[in-house]
């Protein structure tokens, strides 16, 4: 009864402040409204006749100024302007409450009745009312306040009957009539001057990818019959004395390129001596590029007709090479086109020289970094890595990356690892080169793709101690080739992935580790991999205006092939070995697929699903460590630290001390709602579910086995949480608060834990509560 009696109080006085406030509005919102002048309260438009709903909302959106800003019929902002007395200086804080929170009034001065019927007129005609009447009248019952009502007659919806294209004889005529089949006119659509103007568009782009360059859309004129009773009938026409210019194709003619040009030193660049070329002629007394460069990336050539597509393509191929700052192209006719005689046929002489100006990127470039982190495990860190960075490193578009990292960890607070420190050093060098061999003997130039093949080279030698337990050293090469066929999908097949893993330094202590777990040691031991590698990534969230966005990476990956030509070792029995070195044998499959849902500006539901098996054969009894697929931390299931769950429903109170456990199955969801609270704060809750197990059952691990995903549901780990992002654009820093909500250990039909949760539990949070810092958003 009391908790009833509170709601009625709580209720009453709200109610009481309302009606406060209404008799404060009232009374004071025509307080600054001159005498000779009247509040604008807002428009009505009020149809006579049919008009469509999303008609009469397009009109209402439309009608300018809007009102003053107004909740439960109380004009808040307008309040607050007429309460606070106009501050002596422009600046502290009642000016910005009075300008700025508040709202000055809006007067019926400040509204066009006029202009806004105009407007509206214009609106109904272009949407399929082609005999609009539109009037307006001004209402001023109450005192020094006035509205407006607009009445609108529509009339009939005008929709398309038919649509007639040119049927004379002239090229550009047919080629018109020959582009009919993609018209955006639909028969028994409304009329809309909108699709008028992009048919026009249309009809523009089609004609300058068949050499009609000086073609403009301007050129065309849609005639309209309105004769037939809420019926239209449409002809598309070529305005009258063209010039000759504009309605004959034309051919390139010589191709100029300025391979090192910038605007500041426009007149000398141009005024350089020229180099003639198979297809080019090179004005760039540098030669800071090879002329294949252009050969691959320029699809215009001497003698075609010009072409938009092509003109488009060789811009775009020219930018995705990475190496150019600015890209411009024009075109220059040699011949007088001001002529307006379109009788003539002979085109021979219709030439467009033209001109590629190129701008260079900064070709060397050093950058030193430090960054700072922290981790789920509790360690807390620092790197500091040297990048350098060649963009043309031969003359022929070439990128060369070499990049040396160190860094260290060290733990801080919570349960004591094995190891609290560890040192890495990493040096790296990359290299590709902007072609690919082809399958197609021909000139793969004319094809629509604006990406270019790239062939890579990679090698890289990492360090990592931890010096209580090991010292391992990774030595990789790769080779391969990447491609894209279109901006969202991108391919990459690693011919050769070479990787030689070397543990050393192993000390007593980490020994005994290794001999209580048989996995470990197995996977831990010294061996190379050499194989293959494809990789496939779909990503579509450049477009921004669509509802969902969807990141897809997925590959396979095979080591071991050299195995079928070699002999097994008689010193080792059932291994075989390359360069001296027991050669890993296994097969890996994963996938990633993320899935953005934009439900509004400021609220995004973000799903994803993450998988992977790899299987060792052969010779080889396990899949390398660094293999091997691993869960938790800040980028995964956020409520359990870093490998330290699974594999399955094995569990033992030293796993938050080695944190190494790892599997060679994995299963992983993540659902996060994401809303923007303010221009750089972003807030979160999330939930993860998933696991990694081994493929059977380790002696030393009961219950870490898949066995055919019998038992896969029962030991998915699921755990959820709050988010709290910093994100400034070009950094995100992350703070991911995360409990668990079912432990996959627990004996079966106990794993949920909802009933433990205690917030109040010092033990209980020290236990369960996880927080994660990262750097970027999760996925």
């Amino acid at each position: 009864m009391r908790y009833k009696i509170i709601h009625i109080r709580l209720l009453t006085r709200f109610t009481s402040f309302i009606l406060l406030l209404t008799v404060i509005n009232a009374c004071n919102i025509t307080k600054n409204v001159p005498p000779d002048d009247k509040l604008y309260m807002g428009s009505i438009v009020t149809p006579k006749g049919k008009l469509d709903k999303d008609i009469k909302d397009l009109l209402e959106n439309s009608v300018t100024p809007k009102p003053n800003a107004g909740f439960l019929g109380i004009k808040y902002r307008l309040l607050l302007y007429n309460l606070i007395k106009e501050p002596k200086k422009p600046k502290g804080l009642f000016y910005k409450m009075k300008h700025k929170w508040g709202e000055a009034p809006v007067l019926l001065s400040q509204v066009s009745p006029r202009a806004t019927t105009v407007r509206f007129n214009n609106l109904l005609f272009g949407n399929g009312y082609l005999r609009p009447v539109v009037s307006s009248q001004i209402n001023t019952r109450k005192t020094n306040r006035a509205t407006i009502q607009y009445n609108v007659e529509g009339g009939d919806r005008y929709t398309l009957d038919s649509i007639i294209f040119p049927s004379d004889s002239s090229a550009i005529s047919r080629l018109i009539m020959l582009s009919s089949p993609q018209t955006l006119f639909k028969k028994g659509e409304y009329f809309n001057l909108a699709v008028m103007a992009a048919e026009r568009e249309r009809i523009d782009l089609f004609l300058k990818t068949k050499g009609y360059y000086y073609f403009v859309p301007d050129n065309l004129i849609i005639k309209t019959d309105t004769l037939h009773q809420g019926k239209a009938q449409l002809y598309v026409a070529l305005k009258p004395g063209l010039s000759k210019a504009s309605v004959e194709p034309w051919r390139i003619g010589d191709i100029y390129i300025y391979g090192n040009y910038t605007l500041e030193r426009d007149s000398a660049i141009t005024k350089q001596k020229a180099r003639k070329e198979k297809n080019y002629v090179i004005v760039d007394k540098r030669d800071t590029y090879r002329s294949i460069v252009y050969d691959k990336a320029v699809s215009l050539k001497t003698g075609q007709v010009y072409n938009r597509n092509r003109h488009a393509l060789s811009i775009e191929r020219l930018m995705n090479l990475n190496t150019f700052r600015f890209v411009r192209m024009g075109f220059t006719a040699r011949k007088d086109t001001s002529q307006t005689d379109s009788t003539s046929t002979d085109t021979a002489n219709n030439i467009l020289d033209t001109k590629i100006y190129l701008t260079p990127a900064r070709k060397q470039t050093v950058r030193l970094e430090l960054a700072g982190n922290s981790k789920s495990n509790n360690f807390v860190g620092s790197e500091l890595s040297l990048n350098y960075r060649n963009l043309n490193l031969l003359k022929g578009a070439e990128i060369l990356e070499v990049k040396v990292t160190g860094g260290f960890d060290w733990q801080v607070g919570g349960r004591s690892q094995l190891s609290p420190n560890a040192q890495t050093l990493n040096a790296e060098v990359n290299f590709s080169i902007p072609r690919a061999p082809s399958l197609n003997k021909k000139n793969n130039n004319r094809r629509g793709n604006p990406y270019l093949p790239r062939t890579f080279f990679s090698t890289s030698l990492e360090y990592l101690r931890r010096p209580d337990l090991y010292l391992l050293r990774s030595n990789r090469f790769a080779f391969g080739f990447n491609w894209k066929k279109r901006k969202e999908i991108e391919n990459t097949v690693t011919l050769l992935n070479i990787n030689a893993i070397n543990p050393s330094n192993i000390t007593p202590r980490f020994d005994s580790i290794l001999s209580n777990d048989i996995n470990l040691k197995s996977s831990f031991e010294r061996q190379l991999i050499f194989g293959t590698k494809y990789q496939f990534t779909y990503n579509n969230t450049y477009r921004t205006n669509q509802q969902f966005n969807i990141i897809f990476n997925g590959g396979i990956s095979f080591s071991g092939w050299p195995a079928i030509a070699i002999r097994k070792n008689a010193d080792t029995p059932n291994t075989k070995k390359l360069f001296n070195i027991p050669l890993s044998q296994f097969v890996k499959t994963e996938f990633d697929v993320t899935v953005y849902t934009h439900l509004n500006k400021t609220l995004t539901w973000v799903n994803r699903l993450v998988g992977g098996a790899a299987i060792s054969f052969g010779t080889s009894s396990t899949v390398p460590y660094a293999e091997q697929f691993f869960t938790g931390g800040s980028s995964s299931l956020r409520a359990f630290r870093i490998r330290t769950l699974g594999p399955g429903s094995y569990h033992t109170d030293q796993q938050q001390f080695l944190a190494n456990e790892s599997g060679e199955i994995k299963a992983e969801f993540n659902s996060e709602l994401r809303y923007d609270l303010v221009k750089y704060i972003k807030l979160a809750a999330f939930m993860d579910a998933g696991n990694i197990w081994l493929r059977k059952d380790a002696g030393d691990k009961p219950g870490s086995g898949f066995n055919g995903g019998r038992d896969m549901w029962k030991e998915l780990a699921v755990g959820a949480g709050i988010g709290l992002r910093f994100d400034a654009n070009v950094m995100v820093i992350r703070f991911d608060l995360a409990m668990p909500l079912r432990k996959p250990w627990y004996p079966d039909g106990n794993r949920w834990v909802l009933n433990e949760i205690d917030f109040g539990n010092s033990a209980w949070r020290k236990e369960n509560l996880i927080l994660n810092i990262g750097i970027g958003y999760p996925f």
